[in-house]
């Protein structure tokens, strides 16, 4: 702790202890006025304890007495040592620390009557889902459920199979048949290790143990409890639901003497919805709009990859070459899939993003004709020119120019120059004069990098160059399909400065047609 963190801290124990606090050195206790609901002010008494981690992380308080019956509910950690009552949860996570309330004794106070106040009345309109706060914590398993599926699986017993990873468990789609061994009491052999499905319903107070559950699924609790006794059934997955917002509990369970002992895991939903959550707010635009990429290079690869990422679908991946092991240290594709073709290798990496790639075409083939150019763009909505190559983009921008492919169409071309200094993209075809930035001359290279076994140079474009150029690919690309389109027709990202205007400056640079010439001076 820094001499200021420290004035921090005893700044804020002088003030508590000016407010009836007393102080032992470690916890300071005393009184806290909150308002019950039909009830005149009355005084709680509360102890907080200042660690090492304020000011960035609030000081811990623990309820000592409420000053009037209260039934602690939510929003309050499950107790780390045995009679002493857990913290309560007045700040989340992601509360700004160079904005903490909680260094003002006046704040803190006033935080700690509100969750009372809140405690008393239900905690209305509240609808935190973290059930598993307030039970004994199983940090060896990691459940993946779908959540979509598990309604229909109630009242089920269900296989789950071990993941990719250790101490991953899967939960199945479908309902597993029990078998009685034959002539013999108990389940067969294969009858071990399954998850049963259950419903809480809507949720009023945290459940803390077995006990607790059995008390909400009434006559329901009977078959799994069977079951986790005979040694069948040692996972548990609880659908609930806090306000509107529904979630799952998964529980390890265990018989013992003592009766069922349940421990909370770490779970996650792989059902389509939440994997697209992330996707960004362009998702329900690109699902349906048809884009191919032409090059599943370096860049085409990530560009790819962006894109599915953000929500498209319908994506076709044109490339002619294999990959090679030179390729993977700055291709989406690793090691693993040297020898395939790269639109194949950068469909293969889509599928572990999310498998939903029925509408993803991998075409091991390249733009040799004009004809070729032309029925690619009537096809699709947009077509990125990825391939670094003079002549495909002649003919992608032959096609864009032409008459009978129609308008809404577009080819963005994407390229690294000058070993990546310069970062470049342009949407075809214009949209109004001077629409394009000026050229960078390519520059001699007397020592070029050749690779054994292939006749093409190696460009000297690092990866974080790659990934540059694929980002602002993708922005030119979702800037075609907003409405209305605000980025110019050619936009450059300069990581080092050149000799040629405008390309003297680091940062964005735009052609006359945008809006401003130059940013990120």
């Amino acid at each position: 702790m820094s001499s200021n963190d420290g004035w921090e801290a005893d700044r804020l124990r002088e003030g508590l202890v000016v407010r009836g606090f007393t102080d032992d050195g470690v916890r300071l206790r005393g009184p806290v006025l909150w308002s019950p609901p039909v009830l005149a002010d009355v005084r709680a008494r509360v102890e907080i304890e200042v660690d090492e981690r304020f000011p960035f992380h609030p000081p811990q308080v623990r309820l000592l007495d409420p000053g009037t019956p209260l039934e602690v509910t939510f929003h309050v950690d499950r107790s780390a040592r045995r009679g002493v009552s857990g913290n309560l949860c007045l700040w989340d996570d992601v509360w700004p620390a160079d904005r903490a309330p909680w260094t003002e004794v006046d704040e803190l106070l006033s935080r700690i009557a509100g969750w009372l106040e809140l405690t008393a009345a239900g905690w209305p309109g509240d609808s935190v889902c973290d059930l598993e706060r307030y039970l004994e914590p199983d940090p060896t398993t990691f459940v993946l459920y779908d959540a979509e599926h598990l309604a229909r699986l109630e009242g089920h017993a269900v296989r789950a199979r071990a993941g990719s990873t250790t101490g991953t468990k899967e939960i199945g789609d479908t309902p597993h048949r029990l078998k009685k061994r034959s002539g013999r009491p108990g389940f067969s052999r294969a009858d071990r290790q399954l998850a049963w499905v259950e419903n809480l319903g809507q949720i009023h107070r945290p459940v803390r143990r077995w006990s607790d559950i059995h008390d909400v699924l009434e006559e329901r609790a009977t078959p799994v409890e069977r079951l986790v006794a005979a040694g069948v059934v040692n996972l548990v997955l609880l659908r609930y639901q806090r306000g509107s917002q529904q979630s799952v509990l998964a529980l390890t369970v265990k018989y013992t003497a003592n009766g069922i002992e349940a421990q909370a895991c770490e779970s996650a939903d792989t059902s389509s919805h939440t994997r697209q959550m992330r996707a960004g707010t362009a998702a329900a635009l690109l699902a349906d709009v048809p884009i191919a990429i032409v090059g599943c290079g370096a860049i085409g690869s990530f560009t790819a990859a962006l894109l599915f990422r953000a929500g498209a679908r319908r994506l076709t991946l044109i490339d002619h070459e294999r990959l090679r092991p030179g390729n993977v240290v700055r291709h989406l594709a690793g090691l693993e899939q040297v020898g395939a073709w790269k639109s194949v290798a950068v469909r293969n990496c889509l599928s572990t993003i999310d498998p939903a790639v029925d509408a993803v075409q991998a075409k091991p083939t390249a733009i040799s004709s004009t004809d070729q150019a032309v029925r690619l763009l009537e096809d699709h909505r947009i077509v990125v020119d990825a391939t670094g190559s003079a002549r495909a983009t002649r003919m992608l921008a032959f096609a864009a120019n032409t008459t009978s492919v129609g308008g809404g169409k577009a080819v963005v071309t994407v390229c690294s120059q000058r070993d990546g200094d310069v970062v470049r993209v342009d949407r075809l075809p214009a949209r109004s004069a001077g629409a394009y930035l000026p050229p960078l001359p390519a520059r001699d290279e007397p020592n070029e990098l050749r690779e054994q076994g292939c006749g093409s140079a190696v460009s000297r474009t690092s990866p974080t160059a790659v990934v540059s150029a694929a980002g602002l690919a993708c922005q030119v690309v979702l800037d075609e399909l907003s409405v209305p389109s605000v980025l110019a027709d050619s936009v450059a990202f300069v990581g080092r400065p050149q000799s040629e205007e405008p390309y003297t400056h680091v940062g964005l640079v735009v052609s006359e047609s945008g809006s401003q010439n130059t940013v990120g001076k």
